[in-house]
């Protein structure tokens, strides 16, 4: 059993092979992780991390655009400046309470069903905070559709 699920290291398919080590032969572990799709997902969530990295960025430099818009009084493009950074902003948050989501998941034992753990809740709001799944209680995040 893990003491601190929160404590230990992620994202990179090898970790499993190694946990399961003298269990599983390593070359069909690794083939199983890669057929069924783990190292497809492990990649993907490194490029939403590196992509919430690179929003991140382009929001500080739309802060400069807009000041440079202000300051030339070109009002039509200070307003588009400041929708586009909103918009950013909000998928920002979004993205960044995802990957800060909790790793203690169950997935139910069929491989048809996902469980309600795999929906994304009715209420996850457009800028949430990066905690926002913890902030919820176990009953609001996994809570039954109807």
């Amino acid at each position: 059993m893990i003491v601190d699920i929160n404590n230990e290291r992620q994202n990179h398919p090898e970790l499993i092979v190694r946990d399961l080590q003298g269990y599983i032969p390593p070359d069909l572990m690794r083939e199983t992780l890669k057929r069924r799709g783990i190292n497809k997902w492990l990649r993907v969530r490194r490029l939403l991390i590196q992509l919430k990295h690179r929003w991140k960025e382009e929001i500080k430099q739309l802060d400069t655009q807009k000041a440079q818009a202000k300051g030339e009084y070109d009002m039509r493009r200070y307003l588009k400046l400041i929708g586009y950074q909103e918009c950013l902003v909000n998928c920002r948050q979004q993205i960044r309470a995802l990957c800060h989501s909790p790793r203690d998941i169950d997935f139910p034992e069929s491989p048809h069903d996902f469980g309600n753990a795999c929906l994304l809740p009715s209420d996850f709001p457009v800028k949430p905070h990066k905690r926002w799944f913890y902030k919820q209680t176990p009953v609001k995040i996994f809570e039954e559709v109807k």
